[in-house]
């Protein structure tokens, strides 16, 4: 009898070792995740002589930056309906994400930037005017105040391609929306 006990827990043990086995064949054979292929950069276009003669594209008018730059130091409180427009907007954003994109058009790219939070026009056209007016109607359509457009705040900028065709102008650039 003693034999046959012993026999059992042998035959036990050598069962639970091939479940083991078993278990650790089948997850060692699973298809892996592919890890994220980060890009191999690519060579980074000569500037062109444009932009090399030391001269910067375009002037930003100064008194208006340093008017943005309090906007983004000293925030304002934003009222109940600016809030939630302001809400609704970054509710946009792909799921997940506290920055990113929100539109993009020939004229104009409007993202947001999470840790810094603001709003960004990119000017893509030499129609300045008619680029900030599109930023503009876009952000009022989505229940932004215009108050709230200019101390949130929504920071304007040139794209490099629009600067460096601008430069011959003598143009200065406001930073901030109409009316701000």
């Amino acid at each position: 009898m003693r034999r046959k006990k012993e026999d059992f827990v042998i035959i036990g043990f050598a069962f639970i070792l091939l479940v083991i086995i078993f278990i650790l064949l089948y997850i060692s054979l699973q298809p892996k995740e592919p890890l994220p292929q980060t890009p191999l950069p690519t060579a980074i276009p000569e500037p062109t002589t444009a932009a090399l003669d030391g001269k910067p594209a375009i002037l930003y008018d100064e008194q208006q930056e340093n008017k943005l730059m309090d906007y983004v130091k000293n925030r304002r409180s934003l009222g109940s309906e600016d809030h939630l427009a302001k809400a609704n907007i970054l509710a946009s954003l792909p799921n997940g994400e506290r920055s990113g994109v929100l539109t993009q058009t020939k004229n104009i790219q409007i993202d947001y930037t999470h840790s810094a939070d603001i709003f960004q026009v990119e000017i893509l056209t030499t129609d300045i005017q008619a680029a900030k007016n599109e930023a503009n109607l876009w952000f009022r359509a989505r229940g932004l105040s215009q108050k709230a457009i200019c101390t949130l705040p929504v920071e304007f900028y040139m794209s490099f391609d629009v600067a460096n065709t601008l430069r011959q102008t003598n143009i200065i650039f406001n930073p901030l929306g109409n009316g701000c």
